[in-house]
């Protein structure tokens, strides 16, 4: 055993890859560089599991899944939508060819690392080394976050990004994030416009329109959008925040036809169902809001993404439409998800 770096016994990485061999490839090339605790699944809904309820330094994720439409970056986007992935976790996709490009782009604007199919021993290292830099060189910022100082953090994220100090444009990310978490709306679209002039990043397009919302400039937010979606339509991200812009200014069947075509990308995705599910339901589509809410009860009841108004609301269409069989069904399932949620 050859360990990469003093402490590696300390790092905790998954492996999420629906071939057998190559999984335990990759878990005994993690092992001969000293990784301390090697995890292994198949599937993407155990990984969504194991990522709510344990934190781990490194993930290797497979991106595409033979047995369903999920794929490994819908877990990622999933993942931090919903606040379950720690910042200083880091998420390396492995791919094969046929979606490099596609993961390559997803890798530079979320800021991920990556792998091509077949990937070397040595190729892996280098991932885990760079990891470990980038922990090292941010762990100031890290630790107030995870200390709840998020001031703190965003004024460490804005000294790195004004030095252009390294890893400046992943602080320039959590900074904004911090900002628009503290009610800093105007600081945080200073710090996107900043990022999207280097570059035209499509989060950076995004979070300017994050902070226009927050600051209620609707009809701002919804320009940004209209031509950040134009530009990368198959960025779903994007139609999560102009469904908000739409619903805000009450326009609820636009909001409708957002979360449709958010669910036509990602059709995976438990949070973008339950919202198809639920504007369905208060725009009067009862058929579409059983339909998406379902699907979402099936793909992610036991998940912490899960909203459980989606069981209310099935509830009352089951009621209404006097199916008693589904009614007790959704009872049971309600039930179910009190036992693993007392207090909500």
């Amino acid at each position: 055993m050859r360990l990469i770096y003093p402490d590696v016994g300390n790092c905790r990485a998954l492996i999420i890859d629906g071939n057998p061999s190559l999984r335990s490839m990759q878990a005994n090339m993690l092992r001969e560089m000293g990784v301390g605790l090697v995890v292994q699944t198949s599937r993407v809904a155990d990984a969504r599991r194991a990522l709510e309820n344990r934190v781990f330094d490194v993930v290797l994720c497979d991106y595409h899944f033979d047995s369903g439409q999920m794929t490994g970056q819908d877990l990622l986007d999933d993942l931090r939508r919903a606040n379950l992935l720690p910042y200083d976790t880091v998420f390396i996709m492995v791919t094969g060819e046929a979606s490099y490009t596609r993961v390559a782009e997803a890798a530079e604007s979320a800021l991920d690392s990556y792998l091509l199919k077949p990937h070397t021993a040595s190729a892996l290292e280098l991932r885990l080394i760079q990891a470990r830099h980038r922990k090292t060189a941010l762990r100031e910022i890290f630790e107030a976050i995870e200390a709840g100082d998020f001031a703190l953090g965003a004024s460490l994220c804005r000294q790195r990004f004004e030095a252009r100090a390294e890893y400046w444009l992943y602080a320039a990310r959590i900074g904004a994030e911090l900002c628009i978490r503290l009610g800093e709306h105007v600081t945080a679209r200073e710090l996107y416009q900043a990022v999207s002039a280097t570059n035209a990043l499509p989060w950076a397009r995004l979070g300017i329109a994050r902070a226009q919302l927050e600051a209620g400039q609707l009809k701002q937010a919804g320009s940004t959008l209209d031509g950040l979606i134009g530009d990368h339509s198959s960025y779903a991200d994007a139609y999560d925040v102009m469904g908000r812009v739409q619903l805000e200014s009450g326009d609820l069947d636009a909001a409708l036809a957002t979360y449709r075509a958010a669910v036509k990308i990602t059709p995976q995705s438990i949070a973008r169902l339950q919202k198809q599910g639920m504007v369905a339901f208060y725009a009067g589509a009862e058929d579409e809001a059983a339909e998406a809410l379902a699907r979402s009860v099936r793909i992610g009841l036991r998940s912490k993404m899960f909203d459980a108004q989606s069981l209310v609301l099935l509830a009352l269409l089951h009621f209404d439409k006097r199916d008693n069989k589904a009614f007790c069904r959704n009872h049971d399932n309600l039930e179910s998800a009190l036992e693993h949620r007392p207090d909500d």
